[in-house]
Formats: structure tokens, sequence, C-alpha cells
């Protein structure tokens, strides 16, 4: 029989459909809602498995994205056939009501929202990986949703998803999920950002009348729409920094775990972890750190991390802005220029660690009739000038 014309309202779709004996008629579309409803439980049992497995493996990959889940209700299963039952096409396909289960794909659904773009084509592969497809169908029924005819040819679609039909593998039905060995599962994968826009465009222009939309509702989505392109781009930039700092964050810890064992080694860890500039001076790392160095070692203290927890950025300001200005008056007014502070050089972490420790440090043992070293000479100072400023 061949259809003569479109069909312009659904009591005429009805009347055909009933005529060729195929009608989804309002009885069947209950019939299956009610079918459907009994199986709720075991389906939101195949979505929670579905669910624990993909966060499992996307961890195991590390992969950042969020997984979600749901059933449908039994009215909205009943709104859904109720629409189809309209359609000559879909309407068709129903002989009885235990069809709702093989003919509607999305009855249970899972979404990854992945952080990036690039991700969604690593997530369809791992969930081929891990999970079946039915039996009935080949290649998951894999659709990428913005190669169909319909966003294809609409430059004002933004979406980009991957939807899938999957199953659990015959080794995953032991046990307590035996009974899932014919249920299947719509698998939706997208970004975050398109999942934005499509849930906006679908609240404001799907599911009302988009062709009742206003040129500024129209420009905003599609604006919402480019950003979603420039913001994936955002996130892959944030991203990549952030693995940038804690890979050296954990280059510094491991770093900070080794003792060092000579001025030169002291060099460089100072410079890994302060940089530059220190309190708003380019330093030199290498003057002066010898001296730095054994008063280190007459502290104890060769331990990166033991020196990070006493020199910190906020003693190292104050000494630059406070200490040493006031330490060099003092040795001004009483002529001694002899060793001269070098503040851009190790005597500004010298000098730090006097103001903490100069009790200790003014104890070390001096050989011979030579000039004092430089870090005893400074402690000696520094006891003078503690002295003359508390009298």
């Amino acid at each position: 029989m061949r259809y003569g014309g479109r069909l312009n309202s659904g009591r005429q779709t009805a009347l055909l459909l009933e005529a060729l004996g195929l009608a989804l008629d309002n009885e069947l579309v209950a019939e299956c809602a009610n079918e459907y409803h009994k199986s709720v439980d075991r389906l939101a049992k195949l979505v929670r498995v579905i669910v624990e497995r993909l966060e499992s493996e996307l961890r195991r990959h590390q992969i950042l994205a969020r997984v979600s889940g749901r059933v449908k209700t039994r009215d909205s299963v009943s709104m859904k056939l109720d629409k189809w039952s309209r359609n000559v096409t879909k309407s068709s396909l129903f002989g009885s009501k235990h069809d709702v289960f093989s003919l509607v794909g999305d009855l249970a659904a899972v979404r990854v929202m992945t952080y990036v773009e690039q991700d969604r084509e690593r997530v369809s592969g791992i969930a081929k990986e891990i999970f079946a497809h039915r039996l009935s169908h080949t290649d998951f029924e894999y659709e990428v949703k913005e190669q169909s005819p319909r966003i294809k040819e609409d430059s004002s679609n933004y979406y980009r998803a991957t939807h899938m039909q999957i199953c659990l593998r015959q080794d995953d039905l032991g046990g307590d999920n035996s009974n899932l060995k014919d249920d299947h599962c719509e698998l939706q994968i997208t970004s975050m950002l398109s999942h934005v826009w499509n849930e906006i465009e679908h609240d404001i222009g799907y599911k009302g009348d988009k062709s009742a939309l206003s040129d500024e509702e129209i420009s905003s989505l599609d604006s919402l729409g480019l950003l979603t392109k420039s913001g994936d781009n955002i996130i892959v930039s944030l991203i990549n920094a952030s693995v940038r700092r804690e890979k050296d964050a954990l280059t510094k810890k491991t770093f900070a775990s080794k003792i060092l064992v000579d001025e030169n080694a002291l060099s460089e860890c100072l410079l890994e972890f302060y940089g530059n500039p220190v309190a708003g001076k380019i330093i030199n790392y290498s003057q002066n750190n010898e001296a730095l160095f054994r008063a280190l070692f007459h502290l104890n203290l060769l331990l990166p991390q033991d020196i990070f927890q006493i020199i910190t950025p906020k003693l190292l300001l104050k000494t630059s802005g406070e200490t040493i200005p006031a330490f060099k008056k003092f040795l001004a007014k009483k002529q001694l220029s002899r060793p001269r502070i070098a503040p851009q050089s190790c005597d500004l972490f010298l000098l730090a660690l006097i103001s903490a420790y100069w009790t200790e440090l003014t104890k070390q043992v001096h050989v011979g009739h030579g000039p004092k070293p430089r870090q005893l000479a400074f402690a000696l100072r520094y006891e003078r000038f503690i002295s003359a400023t508390q009298n």
C-alpha cells in the first residue's frame, strides 16, 4: 500500500495505523508504560553497575569526567510513546507491550561528561572494551550526533555528543547481575560545556517552539555555542597547567627529602624552591653560599624541607625590608665594615637564619688567628645589635 500524501493530523495517522492493524493506541501505550514500570528497579541496578564500572575505568585512565545515570519515569515513557503513536514508522514497530524494552533505547541511560572535548573518543573506546553491544545489533549502534544531517546542516546547533547502546559483558553477568542479561542502556558521551549548551537550548528551543525565539535569544544561544569551543581550549590549558604544577610540587618534594652535601647543592636547592626574584631582588645563589651552608651545618639543618620551614618567604621579606637595613645602620655606626653584607646574595638567607638562631650560631668554634668566618662574624655582630636595641 502506498501512502497517498502527507498526513496532516494525529487523527488521520491513528485511522491509517488502525486500518493497517499497527496502531500504538492509548491502550497499548498504557500497557507498555505499566510493563516498563515493573522493571524500573532492575534497570536502576543496571545503571548503578554501569556508572560504577565507568567511574573506575576513567580513574584508571586518568580521564577527568563526571558520570551520572537515570531511568525514565512511567509518565515520561507514556509521553514518549504517545508522541510515537502519531508517527507511522515508529508506531508500526509495536506489536505487544514487551516491545517497549527493545524499541525505546533510553529507558536506562548513563551520561559521561568529560572536562574536555578531546576525551570523548577515548571514553567511547573504553566503553567498547568493557561493555557488550546488543545481540541483534552491531558496533554498539554508535552515533556521533554532530555528524547527523539534522545537526550538520544547522550551523546554529553546537551539540556535540556520542551515543551508544551498551550491555554488560557475559563475564559480568554472574551473581546479583544475572537478571540483567537482556537489558541495555543508552550511553551518552559529551563534554561538560557542550552539555550545558544542549540543556539550555533544549529547554528554550526544543521543548518550546523554536520558531518563536526572538533574535536576542537566537544570538545568545549562538554566542554560548561559540563559547563552548573557546572554553574547551581554556579548560585544556588549565588542566595542563595543573599537571605541570603538581609535577613541579612532586619534584620539589622529592628534592626536599635529600640531604644537602655541599654549598653547590644548597644553591641549586634554594634556586629551585625560592626562584627569582626574592623579596623584590634578583639573588645570586652562588655568592656567599659557603657561609650559609656552614651555618646550616652547625644547626644540623641539611634537609631542604627543614630549611624551607624555617626560612619562609615571609621571613625573607622581613629580613630584606627591616632587619638588613637596621643591621647595616648599626654596623656603620660601629664602623664594622668587614665583612660587608651583600643583600642580593646568600647573605639574605644567612641573616634570615641568624635572626632566628643567632644564639646558637654565636657558639661556632673559630680555630686560628685569621678573620672569623663570615657566618660567625655576622652572628656575633647580630648579638651586639640585639643587645643594643634592647637597651
